[in-house]
């Protein structure tokens, strides 16, 4: 093995084409189809066990439950949004937490409300782009309303897998979805091949 001479090493060059991980959350634009998609579903089981128990043709009525969920199940899919977040230099963090101190003699609800800025200050600065069905990946800038509106729009809940997603891409080493990783032969595993 050749040994490395640091004086002859250009460190400059080699980290040069580095870049800060990324990664990408889906979340979706209309949540309110996801209960009358369930109740359709519900539905058709009762439907499909009723005639089971009968064991006569096809009922009409299931095979409009079924085109019914279908077309809702579409209507959800068009509605994803993936959000591609991306890990801030801790110089950055540095910045924005100094920007939002937190008041040590603050309420107890203060210094949450403090820590929820402060936690969407972070988030709309790790939000690099977006994307969906029907919007090609473009670069977006956040902002603190735009996170405001995500939240009233989409609710806690989606808001917070986005939040946990920029809490893994700043902390956890970048990997790729074990299930895509090429084996040994050179193949992604779910390729069929």
């Amino acid at each position: 093995m050749t040994e490395l001479n640091p004086a002859e090493f250009d460190f400059e060059a080699w980290i040069d084409d580095a870049r800060l991980p990324e990664d990408s959350e889906t979340v979706f634009k209309r949540g309110d189809l996801v209960a009358k998609i369930n109740y359709l579903a519900r539905q058709i089981r009762v439907e499909t066990d009723a005639q089971a128990g009968e064991k006569t043709s096809a009922s009409p009525l299931l095979a409009k439950l079924k085109k019914e969920r279908e077309e809702l199940m579409k209507a959800f899919a068009r509605s994803e949004v993936t959000f591609y977040l991306r890990a801030l230099p801790q110089s950055k963090i540095k910045e924005l937490v100094e920007q939002n101190p937190l008041a040590e003699d603050a309420t107890r609800d203060d210094q949450l409300a403090q820590r929820v800025a402060l936690n969407r200050t972070l988030l709309a600065e790790s939000i690099v782009a977006l994307e969906s069905p029907t919007l090609e990946k473009r670069d977006i800038k956040m902002t603190i309303p735009l996170i405001a509106t995500l939240e009233a729009k989409l609710g806690a809940a989606q808001l917070s897998k986005l939040l946990t997603k920029r809490q893994q891409v700043q902390s956890e080493a970048p990997a790729p979805d074990a299930d895509f990783l090429p084996d040994a032969s050179g193949t992604s595993q779910d390729s069929g091949q």
